[in-house]
């Protein structure tokens, strides 16, 4: 299958790549000239596009894949979900395919607020407001965690420690004040057929992080926390792949953190142990036969390190006059 993958700086996409790259004819795209994705393909099959949030980027996406016929189209940016499901069908007419969630779960994921209104009462979720000048004042005991309402990634998440930290930030609704969660990180990739049956939910410990990405990490049975990555998935209408995050609380829950509705950066942990996701959406985007209960997987740990992509600067160069 011919394949287009965005994203290609990032571990996403680095990951997609690892599991399709052998079997598939992957083009790679990315606004960033240095992007390593780009170099492990072909020349003729990079692609440099526009930021994720560029009016411009759907046109080019769309006039890439019909030139280059792409059959599906992976993007791994979470401000590029959004505004390429919402005109999934135009890609579609062209025979591209795009799975990834509708615009309603998309849209609710990148909603940290609206994310754990829909889901409480379902699954475990901490405590959490807006943060405003009335909610600050009532703050009593610290440490507390502050995130960004809308957004993606660890940008802008802190732990609040003291008065004087809170004191300092903005009051008007658009920050969450959560419950401090002290217990250890878990991400539990999830597949979701697109008739909305889970059949994949692997946890993953995050044992060690480098810049938000997990460098040490495995895969762990836990009934409780697959059961709630399923029904939170399940909530805000989850299709194909996800990556549902949670953290223990001081009483042992464990409890929702976000949910990014992409393929993850840690994915090969889970494909090792496995349940190879993006061999699952190819699959399923090809019509071939899919599992009908959660598929087994294997308790494993996994260390990463860098490592390098040596090639001719004229490649780069070449890029450059693209642009």
């Amino acid at each position: 299958m011919r394949i287009l993958i965005t994203g290609a700086g990032g571990p996403s996409a680095i990951s997609v790549w690892k599991s399709l790259s052998a079997e598939h004819e992957l083009h790679m795209a990315d606004m960033d000239l240095l992007a390593t994705g780009l170099y492990l393909v072909p020349a003729e099959r990079r692609l440099v596009i526009p930021r994720g949030d560029d009016p411009s980027l759907i046109p080019v996406l769309h006039q890439a894949c019909k030139t280059r016929g792409i059959e599906l189209l992976l993007p791994t940016v979470d401000a590029e979900l959004a505004p390429l499901a919402e005109v999934r069908d135009k890609f579609e007419s062209i025979g591209s395919a795009l799975p990834i969630s509708p615009v309603d779960c998309l849209r609710t994921c990148r909603d940290k607020q609206l994310l754990l209104d829909r889901v409480k009462g379902s699954v475990p979720v901490p405590d959490y407001e807006p943060l405003t000048e009335a909610v600050a004042a009532k703050v009593d005991s610290f440490p507390r965690f502050i995130k960004p309402r809308l957004g993606a990634g660890s940008r802008g998440v802190a732990k609040i420690g003291r008065r004087a930290d809170l004191d300092a930030l903005a009051k008007d609704g658009s920050l969450l004040l959560q419950e401090y969660l002290p217990g250890e990180e878990f991400s539990v990739d999830v597949y979701v057929r697109r008739d909305g049956r889970a059949i994949g939910a692997v946890p993953r410990e995050r044992m060690k992080t480098d810049s938000g990405v997990a460098v040490a990490a495995r895969t762990r049975q836990i009934p409780e926390l697959i059961q709630s990555a399923i029904k939170t998935a399940e909530t805000i209408g989850v299709r194909y792949v996800a990556n549902v995050q949670f953290k223990r609380a001081s009483d042992g829950v464990f409890k929702l953190l976000e949910v990014n509705p992409r393929f993850p950066g840690t994915l090969p942990l889970t494909i090792a142990a496995g349940v190879d996701m993006p061999k699952l959406m190819v699959d399923e985007v090809a019509g071939k036969p899919m599992p009908e209960g959660l598929l087994p997987f294997k308790e494993l740990m996994v260390v990463r390190y860098w490592t390098e992509q040596y090639f001719d600067p004229a490649q780069w160069q070449a890029l450059c006059r693209q642009t």
